[in-house]
């Protein structure tokens, strides 16, 4: 057969083999093998076939040569991987090259020289993710700028990427002198992934004497210059670039990182990002975790445009947006309506139920709810109540009615009591039975002297004259006519009024106005003139005022002048000049210099009233009468006696001074009379001496003892020295005097998380719980206390204790008994629960360890049920009692309703623990109530039970193993899961694993 055929046969059973589910792998992979090589033969048995002109091309080794990607997707994508002459296209077997999802993704070879290359393969991959490849294109040539290089054949299409493992084969329009094979999806955000590349080349002279130029590629009105086996361009100014495609671009030295799009301005450049970065460069990738796009409590962790939320328990979805619907398993019971909750349901009971999961009746009967002695039964959201006598009703609540006759009368309401009635009287009735009318008059209710008729609840008045209203209450207004004149104040009387006038009228209605010129108010002889409450006056030359009793004030001019005082006359004035002044209006400075008051020589000069003197030198006084003593200013200093002369003094000065006026002092310092460096100041007659620190003395000549104010603290020894002390340090304290208590708890010497207190020269520690010790050190045995209950081992924990419970108990402490009678494992029988076990007390006429067997029977002898249990009939024959997951006569059907899990393990083991690990994102919760059994019957029910029933609690912990706990331990080569509340199509688990167990049978304690 030639390989060509051969090949094809091969792909023929390869295919016809992966169709078949059974298929081993390692079959699988030795018939890739196998087509792997015969492809290679029948390529090299085509390279050497003339036909169609393929002898040409020659396939190039690229293994080893230079190769990068634009990103790599973990170890097993590297670039190389693509060129490593291995076909397989499984990517985990590490024959695959990948990037990660980006924006234009790229793979790119060197060749290292130029070849022609006539043709390029690429083998996509069998396992996963064939489309990827769409769109991808192949470009060769000799520039490094993959854009620029001519593209090899078309882009791949949707029929070809969707061909798992499939060789997808690019022959170049012609041959093209390469360099640099790439292969990208520019323009896309993917994930490119490469199996294995292979290029092909024809000889090197089918790539020369080609027009290079011929498909124009010099840009902006460039001029292509053809060569050998590429081109040139020569650039129009202002361009530049091998084709001149770039304008002179500030992007070359600011380039934007992270494949954003730099487009050049005018001596800027902008950034056009790819999604997923932001910032001027785009060199910042955005958190998109910022906007909290993960919901309902999930773990944001932020990929490139992208998030992977880790949803918190009870969530699912993408974004974890989706809870988990708990009630999909219908755990609520008795009718009541399930409410979804976050890892949780909430069940809202029909009436007449309560409990978590609404299991219990309600006892309505607890509430008393029967009256008056009777008798309560409880029904299910109701009672029926059986009355005492003399009581009626649902819940004999009501009293014979003595009010049925209607006793009470005139509208009143009856109350019912025990043999008796009381009734509540209608407004204006009284009496036991309502009977007699309220006499309302009897309280006087008509006012101002009207007569009161009696009616029924009320009464009416005939009011007397001057008062109107119900009651009579009110007094006729007689001011609504306006009786009072001239705006007069009218006020209401009993069928009368009286008028307050307003002023200037007069009479009993105001009528009248007031002649105020009758009391002559008008002064100084002027003519009164009669108004409306006022007068007006024509006063007689020389006065004013509203009455005329003012005199003009002719002073109110100041006529009089410099001071004067004036005084006021019928139509005239006399001034009364102030000193220094005369003259009819004081006009008139009197001359004091006239008499010449100033002495010793000193010039006049004319004041008012007064004269100012310019004494000579050496006089003073206001008329120069007194020779100024010079001595008054004290100019002799430091306590010299002054002696006054004519305009001058002389200084007697005291010991110690000199100077004209005994200014300086004589300076007693100049002996340097003060020691140990003290400082000299000067005195009057004496120094002080300011001392350097540490002498004292009126010369400093005393060292001072530091150590007499007992500046060492905390029992230090002090030790004297110049202006200073050192203190030696009594144990437990540091510092210049031993003032600091060293930190003991710096060295951390309390353990376990315990507080430490720090004391001189030792620590306390305040322990954390669980811990004792001096310094904490030593774990409290929470075990002393025996806190395990029915012979549990203790185990001590930090704070805590964990108890292993012997075999039949449970709980924290091991204090519940396990139930084994709660999987109702008695046939027929009931089942008396036992320490680690049960025993079944068998109905009349059954037997067996489950009550399984009738008493006498034969057939079940042989165990004819194949997975049940035989029932023997009284009359003959029997049954089988299949179990989960079987069905049959013989139990030996598969069923299609209820699963079940059993594993067949190689040989018998003592079996101490079995792990289920559930579905976690949904589900987990139908695993309520499975049973595991393990035994040497393949027949499940013939198998004791490992622990007991999963509980809800167990099987609603999402994401989680539960352990099943066999104890005792079990034999068992067979194990077997019921899932009884399960349909087929329903399958929450993961895993079943046997752990903590040991190869043959189970040795007896």
């Amino acid at each position: 057969m030639d390989p060509a055929t051969r090949m094809i046969s091969l792909l023929v059973v390869l295919a016809l083999s992966r169709a078949s589910l059974g298929v081993m792998r390692e079959v699988e992979q030795e018939m890739d093998e196998l087509l792997y090589r015969d492809l290679m033969l029948l390529e090299r048995s085509l390279s050497t076939d003339g036909s169609n002109g393929a002898g040409r091309m020659q396939k190039l080794s690229l293994v080893g040569k230079a190769v990068q990607q634009s990103s790599t997707f973990g170890s097993k994508g590297r670039a190389k991987n693509a060129i490593d002459g291995n076909r397989a296209a499984i990517y985990q077997q590490g024959s695959c090259s990948s990037t990660r999802f980006q924006r234009n993704p790229f793979w790119r070879l060197d060749l290292g020289t130029e070849h022609c290359i006539a043709k390029v393969t690429i083998l996509n991959r069998e396992d996963c993710c064939p489309e990827r490849l769409k769109g991808a294109l192949v470009r060769a040539g000799t520039l490094t700028r993959l854009s620029q290089n001519r593209a090899c054949g078309s882009r791949v299409t949707d029929t070809e990427a969707n061909v798992a493992g499939g060789t997808i084969v690019r022959e170049c329009e012609k041959p093209l002198l390469t360099r640099y094979i790439s292969i990208g999806n520019l323009a896309k955000r993917a994930m490119l992934t490469l199996c294995e590349v292979e290029a092909y080349e024809v000889p090197m002279e089918e790539c020369t004497g080609i027009d290079n130029c011929e498909s124009s590629p010099c840009q902006n009105g460039a001029t292509c210059v053809n060569g050998v086996s590429d081109f040139s361009c020569t650039c129009a100014t202002g361009f530049t670039g091998s084709l001149c495609e770039i304008d002179i671009d500030e992007c070359e030295s600011n380039s934007c990182q992270n494949g954003a799009t730099c487009v050049d301005g005018i001596n800027e450049v902008s950034c056009a990002c790819a999604a997923g970065f932001t910032g001027p460069l785009c060199e910042t990738d955005i958190n998109e975790c910022e906007s909290n796009p993960c919901q309902n409590g999930a773990t944001c962790e932020d990929g490139i445009n992208e998030v992977s939320c880790a949803c918190a328990e009870g969530f699912y979805g993408p974004l974890c947006e989706t809870d988990i619907d708990e009630c999909e398993s219908n755990p609520c019971k008795n009718g009541a309506t399930c409410e979804d909750g976050i890892n949780e349901v909430s069940c809202a009971c029909a009436e007449g139920f309560t409990g978590p999961l609404c299991k219990t009746d309600i006892d309505e009967c607890e509430s008393n709810p029967c009256q008056n002695g009777a008798t309560c039964e409880d029904g299910i959201n109701e009672v029926s109540c059986a009355c005492a006598e003399g009581f009626y009703g649902p819940l004999c609540e009501t009293d014979i009615d003595e009010c049925e006759s209607n006793p009470c009368q005139n509208g009143a309401t009856c109350v019912d009591g025990i043999n008796e009635v009381s009734c509540a009287c209608a407004e204006g009735f009284y009496g036991p039975l309502c009977e007699t009318d309220i006499d309302e008059c009897e309280s006087n209710p008509c006012q101002n002297g009207a007569t009161c008729v009696d009616g029924i609840n009320d009464v009416s008045c005939s009011c007397a004259k001057g008062f109107t209203g119900l009651l009579c209450q009110t007094d006729i207004d007689e001011c609504e006519s306006n009786p009072c004149k001239n705006d007069a104040t009218c006020v209401d009387g009993i069928n009368e009024v009286s008028c307050a006038c307003a002023e200037g009228f007069t009479g009993p209605l105001c009528q009248t106005d007031i002649d105020e010129c009758e009391s002559n108010p008008c002064q100084n002889g002027a003519s009164c003139e009669d108004g409306i409450n006022e007068v007006s006056c024509a006063c007689a030359e020389g006065f004013y005022g509203p009455l005329c009793e003012t005199d003009i004030d002719e002073c109110e001019s100041n006529p009089c002048q410099n001071g004067a005082t004036c005084d006021d006359g019928i139509n005239e004035v006399s001034c009364a000049c102030a000193e220094g002044f005369t003259g009819p209006l004081c006009e008139t400075d009197i001359d004091e210099c006239e008499s010449n008051p100033c002495q010793n020589g000193a010039t006049c000069v004319d004041g008012i009233n007064e004269v100012s003197c310019a004494c000579a030198e050496g006089f003073y006084g206001p008329l120069c009468q007194t020779d100024i003593d010079e001595c008054e200013s004290n100019p002799c200093q430091n306590g010299a006696t002054c002696v006054d002369d004519i305009n001058e003094v002389s200084c007697a000065c005291a010991e110690g001074f000199y100077g004209p006026f005994c200014e300086t002092d004589i300076d007693e310092c100049e002996s340097n009379p003060c020691q140990n460096g003290a400082t000299c100041e000067d005195g009057i007659n004496e120094v002080s001496c300011a001392c350097a620190e540490g002498f004292t003395g009126p010369l400093c000549q005393t060292d001072i003892d530091e150590c007499e104010s007992n500046p060492c603290q905390n029992g230090a020894t002090c030790v004297d020295d110049i202006n200073e002390v050192s203190c030696a340090c009594a144990e437990g304290f540091y510092g210049p005097f031993c003032e600091t208590d060293i930190d003991e708890c710096e060295s951390n010497p309390c353990q376990n998380g315990a507080t430490c207190e720090d004391g001189i020269n030792e620590v306390s520690c305040a322990c954390a719980e669980g811990f004792t010790g001096t310094l904490c050190e030593t774990d409290v045995d929470e075990c002393e206390s025996s806190p395990c209950q029915n012979g549990a081992t203790c185990v001590d924990g930090i704070n805590k204790v964990s108890c292993t419970c012997a075999a039949g108990f449970t709980g924290t402490f091991c204090e519940t008994g396990i139930n084994e009678c709660d999987s109702s494992p008695c046939r027929n029988g009931v089942c008396e629960d036992e320490v680690n076990g049960f025993r079944c007390q068998c109905d009349s006429g059954y037997e067996g360890v489950l009550c399984e067997t009738i008493v006498g029977s034969k057939e079940c002898t042989t165990d004819p049920c194949m997975n049940g249990v035989c029932v023997d009939y009284e009359g003959g024959g029997f049954k089988c009692i299949c179990s989960p997951g079987y069905e049959g006569t013989l139990c030996e059907i598969k069923s299609a309703t209820t699963p079940q899990v059993q594993v067949e393990l190689t040989s018998e083991y003592c079996i101490r623990k079995i792990v289920i690990l559930k579905r976690g994102e949904c589900t987990s919760d139908r695993l309520t109530g499975a049973v595991v059994r393990g035994g040497t019957s393949s027949n499940g029910l013939h198998n004791p039970v490992c622990g007991s029933a999963l509980t809800v609690e167990q099987a609603q912990l999402s994401r989680s193993a539960v352990d099943v706990v066999c104890d005792p331990p079990l034999t068992a080569r067979f194990v077997i899961l019921d899932m009884p509340l399960l349909r087929v199509s329903q399958q929450p688990l993961c895993e079943v694993t046997v752990e903590q167990a040991t190869v043959g049978p189970c040795k007896e304690p």
